[in-house]
C-alpha cells in the first residue's frame, strides 16, 4: 500500500489553484486533499491527520488568518506545519502569518521548485519533532518499566523469598522429626522441601534478571561479567566478553561508571541480544564487546549462528531487534544489524556520551 511522501491539505477558494497545486503534488508522490475555505479546512483537520497545510489567506466564511488562529489554539493542530500561499506580497501580511504560527510564506504564482523545497523542509522538521516526542515517551515508559522491575524485586526479595526460605527450613525440620519416628510421609516432606529450595533458586534467578544487584552497586562491567558467566552455564554456549578500558574516568571500586540510565539500557540490550541468540541463532559462540571513551559508547555482539535476511518479512521474530533499536535511538544513538544466512549475525550500538549527562 502506497502511503505517499506525506498527506497535504490544500486550502484555496479558487478551483484552478486547488487543481494546480494538487496535480503538482500528486505527481511528486504526495497524498492530497482539498478544501474550498477555512471552515471546511478546520473540519477536515479535526477529522483526519495531515502532515502539512498549504493555506490561502483571502477566502469566504473563514479566512486564512482565522484558520491560523484556531490551529494555534488547538493542541491537536498547532504542531502541523502551515505554508501560506497568497497573492499578497506585503511584508505586513508575511510577518503577521509567521507570528500567528505559519511555518513559511510563498507568493502566487508559486514556484514549484521552491514549493517542494519548503515542503521537504517542513516535513523533515515535523518528522524530527515527532521522533523527539516518541523518544521522550519511550524514555518515560522505560523509566516506568525499570521502577516496576525494582518494585517487583523488592517484593520478591523481602516477601516471597524469605517466606519460601522459612518454609524450606520448617519442612526439613519436620522431615527430621518424622524420620526419627520412622513415619512414612518423611520422604514426601523431603520432596516438598526440595521443591521449596528449587523455588528459592528460581526466585533468586528472577531477581537477578529483573535487576542485578551488581548493576546498582558496582556498575555495568561487573554486572555484565556476572550475567555472561551465568548465561554460559545455562545455555552451554561459548561467550567471549571483552571490556577494554578506554576512558580515564573511574568510579567506585576502581571501575568506570556511566550515567545510570545508560548503564541500564546497555545491560538490557545485552540481555535481549543474548536471549535472541539462545532462541533463534543456533550458535556455538558469541562475542560481546563493550568499550567507551569521552565521546561514545560502542557495544557489539556477534554470533556464529545460522543468520537471517534482515530485509525478509518474519512476523513476530524481530521484536527483540526492534526493542534494542528503540533503546539505542531513544538515547540518540545508532543501531546496526548485519546478517546473512549461514554466516551469523552482528549487532552494533553506537551511543554519544555527550547527550547522557
Amino acid at each position: 500500500m502506497n502511503t505517499g511522501k506525506g498527506r497535504i491539505l490544500v486550502v484555496d477558494d479558487e478551483m484552478i489553484n486547488r487543481v494546480l497545486l494538487s496535480t503538482n503534488l500528486q505527481e511528486s508522490g504526495y497524498i492530497v486533499e482539498t478544501a474550498e475555505d477555512g471552515q471546511q479546512a478546520l473540519e477536515m483537520l479535526r477529522a483526519q491527520p495531515f502532515d502539512v497545510v498549504l493555506l490561502d489567506l483571502i477566502m469566504p466564511r473563514v479566512d486564512g488568518y482565522q484558520v491560523l488562529a484556531q490551529m494555534k489554539d488547538d493542541d491537536a493542530l498547532r504542531r502541523i506545519p502551515v505554508i501560506v500561499i497568497s497573492s499578497s506580497d506585503e511584508m505586513e501580511s508575511i510577518v503577521r502569518c509567521i507570528e500567528m504560527g505559519a511555518t513559511d510564506y510563498l507568493t502566487k504564482p508559486f514556484n514549484p521548485v521552491l514549493l517542494h523545497a519548503r515542503l521537504n523542509a517542513s516535513l523533515a522538521s515535523l518528522h524530527e519533532e515527532r521522533m523527539a516526542i516518541l523518544r521522550q515517551q519511550l524514555a518515560q515508559v522505560t523509566a516506568a518499566q525499570e521502577e516496576e522491575r525494582q518494585r517487583i524485586v523488592r517484593e520478591l526479595h523481602d516477601g516471597v523469598g524469605p517466606a519460601l526460605a522459612s518454609l524450606n527450613i520448617r519442612l526439613r525440620t519436620a522431615r527430621k522429626l518424622l524420620e526419627r519416628d520412622h513415619h512414612p510421609v518423611a520422604e514426601e516432606v523431603e520432596e516438598l522441601a526440595e521443591l521449596a529450595q528449587a523455588s528459592i533458586q528460581d526466585i533468586r534467578r528472577l531477581i537477578h534478571d529483573l535487576r542485578p544487584a551488581a548493576l546498582d552497586e558496582v556498575g555495568l562491567r561487573p554486572a555484565l561479567r556476572e550475567y555472561v558467566s551465568r548465561y554460559r552455564e545455562e545455555q552451554s554456549l561459548e561467550v567471549a566478553l571483552a571490556l577494554p578500558v578506554l576512558s580515564p574516568v573511574e568510579g567506585p571500586e576502581g571501575d568506570e561508571r556511566l550515567p545510570a540510565p545508560l548503564e541500564t539500557a546497555l545491560f538490557r540490550i545485552v540481555q535481549e541480544a543474548l536471549a535472541n541468540v539462545a532462541k533463534h541463532a543456533q550458535a556455538h559462540r558469541v562475542d560481546v564487546a563493550l568499550m567507551w571513551d569521552e565521546a561514545h559508547v560502542i557495544l557489539r555482539l556477534t554470533d556464529d549462528g545460522r543468520g537471517f535476511d534482515p530485509q525478509a518479512p518474519r512476523p513476530g521474530t524481530h521484536l527483540g531487534l526492534w526493542s534494542m533499536r528503540e533503546r539505542v535511538e531513544q538515547l540518540g544513538g545508532r543501531f546496526e544489524v548485519e546478517s546473512t544466512l549461514g554466516t551469523g549475525t552482528a549487532v552494533k550500538a553506537i551511543i554519544p556520551l555527550g547527550t547522557q549527562e
